[in-house]
């Protein structure tokens, strides 16, 4: 059973849609990757969960179910009391989550303070040593004081896990939460995390560009492209066998470092501006397997199998198939 379901969600301002009838899914100790380019709505969309959509932003249809009951149905105190203690959400860049006034200790020991109710000043900052030891924060009993500046960006991204840990949340929102961190700290952070999930059976969705990330850490992978989501299903298969030609181009573009003399694949073109969108498919301009019925509706989702789904009206042909006829045909 899925811990979060996302269904048909809309979000949208006065004048745009940025989100277009979401749907997705993830379960209890599993991962899923959302991936697309810069503008897709993935970040929109997680907010959105939260009940936090950005300013001037709207959420105007769908359902969020958590553990079974939609959120969109609470009152912002009942929400409020959801954040931090059952969902917890990890931002790209973690100085617009610490605050530079405050220690890292005091930032820390508030949440149990105000999340959990624990009133002993001492008992705080002993969760909270034990927290900073948890996300390996060296000598964590002197940096209590510290100020977030005077963190690194991969330990001022330690702090802001062990924040969100700290309640023991059952759902974990990363987005984008090792972009500007290099790559050796990135997989310590996201190791970290799994650690973490395997302990915990958390949740975790991941938003992400980067592919090879979302192969190591994801069970599954959803493929937004201008505010839908337009493929989804476990990593293996979806990496495997892409049947949509945006994740394919997606795929085609990821550097191969065993083959340096692959050519990497360029797709045409720029995703649309919100606001601008025809009727049609939203990647016909960019496809090159675009058809005249791709430019009159916007396909619906097809199953392929029990998991996966493509919304494609002509989607790529799935290998093993074309194989198995190529087999049957020289026979």
């Amino acid at each position: 059973m899925s811990l979060l379901t996302v269904h048909d969600l809309v979000v949208e301002t006065e004048h745009a849609r940025l989100v277009d009838g979401v749907s997705f899914a993830v379960g209890a100790g599993r991962t899923l990757g959302l991936v697309g380019e810069s503008g897709s709505g993935k970040s929109v969309a997680c907010l959105s969960v939260l009940g936090l959509p950005p300013r001037g932003v709207q959420i105007a249809g769908g359902r969020i179910l958590f553990d079974g009951d939609d959120l969109r149905t609470k009152t912002p105190a009942e929400l409020n009391a959801l954040r931090g203690r059952e969902i917890g959400m990890i931002l790209q860049d973690p100085m617009t989550s610490l605050n530079p006034l405050l220690t890292i200790g005091r930032q820390i020991t508030e949440m149990f303070r105000y999340r959990e109710g624990v009133t002993s000043r001492s008992e705080r900052e002993a969760r909270a040593i034990e927290l900073l030891r948890r996300v390996r924060i060296p000598a964590p009993e002197s940096r209590l004081n510290s100020y977030p500046h005077q963190f690194s960006g991969g330990m001022r991204q330690r702090v802001a896990i062990a924040m969100n840990l700290a309640c023991n949340p059952r759902l974990l929102i990363a987005d984008e939460p090792t972009t500007a961190l290099d790559i050796t700290v990135r997989l310590q952070i996201l190791d970290l995390l799994r650690e973490v999930q395997a302990e915990r059976g958390t949740a975790i969705v991941l938003v992400t560009h980067d592919l090879h990330l979302v192969r190591r850490y994801c069970h599954d992978v959803a493929v937004m492209y201008a505010g839908r989501i337009i493929e989804q299903g476990p990593v293996e298969q979806v990496f495997a066998r892409p049947r949509h030609p945006y994740t394919k181009g997606l795929l085609g573009a990821v550097p191969r470092l065993r083959d340096l003399q692959h050519r990497l694949t360029v797709i045409p073109g720029q995703p649309p501006l919100a606001g601008s969108i025809a009727q049609g498919c939203r990647f016909a301009p960019r496809c090159p397997r675009a058809q005249a019925d791709c430019l009159s509706a916007y396909p619906a989702t097809r199953a392929i199998d029990a998991h996966r789904g493509v919304a494609c009206w002509h989607p790529e042909p799935d290998p093993q198939t074309a194989d198995a006829l190529l087999a049957t045909a020289a026979s």
